[in-house]
């Protein structure tokens, strides 16, 4: 009977003997991954000690046929290979350079010399601490994703058996409660903001264009990105009503700078949005001097830069920071405009056009971040009116008194009618006034007591 073979990844019995006067061997033979049986051996000062340190060899020992990095490599090499896979993903151009960058400015550089096999979820957790506290918990969670991804291309390559991401708790952002602008206080930032814009300065020249984009994004309730990305061909003025595709957005990235990319942020990014007739008329307006200009526009940007090149989202959003300290509403961003869009619409249409009109996938994501708390009372009245309590109809004259000719305690309209003065002015009442003249009944033999 033939015996049966080491199962993969196991080992025979471990052997010892001295090799020197000082050194002493373990040895055992080990079935690889690929199915082959391999001599491994270890040596220590003692028989012991060469023992224990052929076990821990065998137990970080992978196969070398499968794995392009096994549990011995540091993760710098893993690294290597994560960009690689990162880079032939399906993820978009601004997520692959922001966690190569993740990569290049905080994992490297603190947890690279670590061998993959010393990466337990207490040196992850570490990690994680450390970052929350130097760039705060926003960059922490996305190390957190990186880090995930990463020992999962290890798993993939049998360096790891779990997942030490798996056991950390990464600290999630307290997500404010989302502020915005009412129709009063944006007529007001708007004043405010063209004076700031025309005021004479030392130097060069403010921003002209800073109210005209505050009105674009009000309207639109779009992400300054897809804001800067609009072509005049996406605008259709002719249309009833007016409408304007969304389809692109601009990033910004290491590699390529600026640029505009040909989707959203998100599939659900994609719409179709009404224009309002006062955005309408700012626009022709815009197009007229654009066409006047000569200042070149060589991809026909609705909102181009003063050179006549793709605007940049991060530049303005400098601009604006300036402009909105000096105005005195320093909590308005550019996705303050946003949110008022959203707040708006929901309080009008309802949760659901507000979050087409976002291009968010789901509803609960536009009411926890883009949609204002009510600051006052809902008025409810005209609805709830409903249950206000009905007038009881007049009894007619022969059910006015009970078989005893007196009242019945029960019947309201007889007693009202028993104690009020029988004047004209009294008739008037206004309980009264929709029924007709109360009269006595006549006398009959019984009631008079005959």
């Amino acid at each position: 009977m033939s015996r049966q073979p080491l199962p993969l990844g196991a080992w025979g019995s471990i052997h010892t003997k001295r090799s020197s006067a000082k050194t002493w061997l373990a040895e055992t033979r080990y079935r690889d991954m690929d199915g082959k049986v391999r001599r491994v051996e270890a040596r220590g000062p003692s028989a012991a000690a060469a023992r224990r340190e052929l076990q821990q060899k065998l137990a970080n020992r992978k196969t070398p046929r499968f794995g392009l990095v096994t549990s011995a490599d540091k993760i710098d090499r893993l690294i290597e290979i994560f960009l690689v896979d990162l880079e032939s993903s399906d993820r978009a151009d601004r997520t692959k350079d922001k966690y190569a960058y993740m990569v290049k400015k905080h994992i490297s550089p603190r947890i690279g010399s670590v061998r993959i096999g010393e990466a337990t979820s207490g040196l992850v957790d570490h990690f994680i601490r450390s970052v929350v506290e130097e760039s705060g918990p926003s960059t922490a969670r996305t190390c957190g994703a990186v880090l995930s991804w990463m020992f999962k291309v290890a798993l993939r390559h049998d360096a790891v058996v779990v997942n030490p991401v798996l056991g950390v708790s990464i600290p999630r952002l307290r997500s404010k409660k989302p502020q915005a602008l009412d129709a009063e206080q944006y007529q007001d930032l708007r004043r405010k903001l063209i004076a700031w814009e025309r005021a004479s300065t030392l130097g060069r020249p403010r921003s002209q264009e800073l109210h005209e984009i505050a009105d674009g994004l009000v309207a639109l309730g779009v992400r300054p990105g897809e804001l800067f990305s609009l072509l005049w061909e996406d605008l259709d003025v002719e249309a009833d009503p007016p409408t304007i595709f969304i389809h692109t957005t601009v990033i910004r990235t290491t590699v390529g700078g600026v640029r505009i990319q040909d989707h959203p942020k998100t599939r659900h990014g994609i719409r179709q949005l009404t224009v309002p007739d006062f955005l309408v008329r700012q626009l022709r307006k815009r197009r007229l001097r654009q066409s006047r200009s000569a200042i070149p526009n060589p991809l026909d940007l609705i909102y181009p830069s003063s050179t006549g090149t793709v605007m940049d989202a991060n530049n303005v959003g400098k601009i604006w920071r300036v402009a909105s300290d000096a105005i005195g509403y320093d909590w308005v961003t550019l996705k303050t405009f946003r949110k008022t869009n959203a707040t708006m619409i929901a309080r009008t249409m309802g949760a659901e056009a507000a979050a087409y009109q976002a291009g968010h996938s789901k509803v609960s994501m536009t009411q926890a971040h883009y949609i204002e708390e009510r600051r006052g009372a809902l008025d409810t009245r005209a609805v709830v009116d409903a249950f206000k309590p009905q007038r009881k109809a007049r009894p007619a004259p022969d059910q006015a008194q009970t078989a005893d000719g007196q009242a019945s305690l029960f019947d309201a309209p007889a007693l009202e009618s028993a104690t009020q003065d029988p004047s004209p002015e009294a008739d008037k009442s206004p309980l009264l006034e929709d029924h007709e003249p109360y009269e006595d009944p006549p006398k009959t033999a019984e009631t008079s007591g005959k």
